[in-house]
């Protein structure tokens, strides 16, 4: 079954924010996090690139790969039938390998680990009706906002631990990092599970409805995008102002609380930005042509992200002391090298090829 474009030009654009934000909030880890007070303390640069990556960018990648990730496994079904099951199922077992490395030693706040439990939960899902995917996604993601608010007393009364990324030392670094990820880990498997579970069941359901591709579609995408863009990024842009005062005026607890909703926050915003984007895939646009020759590749660009932070930013490395402006701009740096190299790669890397065979 040939790709979809505009599913692999997606996938490209929502690494960026993932990058960022992992760079940006680098320091403020293995146990904080993902984001902190703005480096260098009082810089007006510092602050105006915070509120730029709280506002537009924390939340939104990590979000739609969850959803991508549930549309990719429908496309896989519909193009291999119930042979799709076993080949996910070998895909998920080597996703969890891989996260599991990658959270252990490269980077504590992994999201492997996550999509491939997810996985496993959802690999049968694309056989379900479309009315009771819809009815799944609903539940769920109604159920983590409820769980949420439920322990919101939790979060206001915990202590974040000390930074400790920047940790000097390999050794210590790594007994930090195994820490930071195996307690991530088991936070995020038992009270932030639910949510992205419902977003792969919305991504299975665009799937069956050929929601990115069939042009039957494209009337209600854009009245999507016109409803939702500005709204969203009305509401984006007020939690980013909320982010940044908690975290920089010592309110850390209130910035914690404020980030766990962040999925939630970023859906309107999404669902507005989304639309557009897709319509301008289908349109032959050449911003998101661009895009999808690096939308194959983006586990590689993933993993390297991460050996990178790990050999410029942390203690086992160089420990750069750069700068929140500087971060996010060497994010974006990296991220638009991808994108250009991309055209010039031949076939899948060794990563892609793996996890495919």
């Amino acid at each position: 079954m040939p790709r979809e474009g505009a599913v692999d030009a997606l996938r490209a654009l929502a690494l960026l924010p993932v990058v960022a934000v992992n760079w940006v909030g680098y320091y403020t880890g293995p146990y904080g996090g993902p984001l902190g007070p703005a480096q260098p303390e009082g810089s007006a640069m510092g602050l105006a690139a915070m509120f730029a990556v709280a506002a537009l960018l924390a939340s939104k990648g990590i979000t739609f790969l969850t959803f991508l990730f549930g549309y990719s496994q429908g496309l896989s079904r519909r193009a291999r039938g119930e042979q799709a099951v076993p080949v996910r199922k070998r895909r998920m077992g080597r996703l969890l390998a891989l996260g599991l490395l990658h959270g252990l030693f490269l980077y504590s706040g992994d999201i492997l680990t996550l999509y491939a439990v997810c996985g496993f939960i959802t690999l049968r899902w694309s056989g379900l009706r479309l009315r009771q995917l819809r009815r799944r996604m609903l539940w769920l993601a109604g159920l983590e906002l409820a769980f949420m608010l439920a322990f919101t007393p939790l979060v206001l009364y915990y202590d974040r631990p000390a930074p400790a990324a920047a940790t000097v030392g390999a050794g210590t670094w790594l007994a930090n990092n195994v820490s930071g990820y195996l307690s991530s880990q088991l936070v995020q498997l038992t009270f932030g599970l639910l949510l992205p579970l419902g977003l792969m069941a919305a991504g299975l359901l665009a799937a069956r409805l050929r929601l990115f591709s069939h042009p039957r579609w494209r009337p209600a995408l854009a009245r999507c995008a016109r409803y939702w863009l500005w709204r969203g990024l009305l509401v984006n842009l007020a939690w980013g102002a909320a982010l940044c005062v908690a975290f920089n005026t010592g309110a850390g607890r209130w910035g914690d609380l404020l980030y766990g909703y962040g999925g939630f926050v970023a859906l309107p915003l999404l669902a507005g930005l989304v639309p557009l984007l897709v319509l301008a895939a289908q349109r032959g646009g050449a911003f998101m042509r661009a895009l999808q020759p690096a939308g194959r590749h983006t586990l590689s660009l993933y993993i390297l992200s991460s050996v990178l932070s790990l050999a410029l930013f942390s203690g086992a490395g160089l420990a750069l002391p750069l700068g929140t402006a500087a971060l996010a701009a060497l994010a974006l740096l990296y991220w638009a090298g991808w994108v250009k190299l991309a055209p010039r790669l031949n076939g899948r890397l060794p990563l892609e090829a793996w996890l495919s065979r």
